[in-house]
């Protein structure tokens, strides 16, 4: 657990310091939606994995090189269900060359850091615990007010019954 939140830490503290230009921002409020996998442990241990749909909210601020995003998450398939709530940062790689009436887009790759609640009503597990994770993805400006987010966020957990959570997110920010 020290070796996981050291590390945490200098994640952190390096994107952090990378980051520290002037930060003339744009805010965002967004929705999400997306395809998650949750790699799950029963009570005898036994690995298992649920596939579903998961949703959620998002709010933050951006410029040209930064993102940082709040934002939550709900899963419920069947028995299993989670919530996510993580605190992520992205970095911009690169803006397209291609630009026509203010259409741009941006890779970008990130991590992220969060707290997250599981249930699995059939297994009799309830537990809450801290994740950590990375993430890519592209961001397509659209007008200059919306921009859509597809991207692929990988979290791994302290929680003993659930090893991972994966998901392809689509998402909607409005720029404000």
């Amino acid at each position: 657990m020290v070796k996981k939140t050291l590390f945490i830490f200098i994640i952190f503290t390096t994107l952090f310091l990378f980051g520290k230009e002037e930060f003339s921002s744009e805010r965002f409020i967004g929705i999400e939606t997306g395809y998650g996998k949750i790699q799950s442990r029963n009570v005898i241990g036994v690995a298992h994995s649920t596939y579903g749909v998961e949703f959620g909210f998002r709010f933050g601020a951006q410029n040209r090189d930064w993102r940082t995003t709040i934002s939550g998450h709900n899963f419920n398939k069947n028995e299993q269900k989670y919530f996510r709530g993580i605190l992520s940062f992205d970095r911009f790689i690169w803006k397209s060359l291609y630009k026509s009436d203010n259409i741009e887009f941006k890779p970008y790759l990130g991590a992220h850091i969060g707290w997250l609640r599981y249930v699995d009503s059939k297994s009799n597990i309830e537990d809450s615990g801290s994740i950590y994770g990375g993430e890519v993805g592209i961001v397509w400006n659209v007008l200059n007010q919306f921009d859509f987010d597809f991207s692929y966020r990988y979290s791994i957990s302290n929680i003993d019954k659930v090893d991972d959570v994966g998901s392809f997110v689509f998402a909607l920010n409005y720029l404000y």
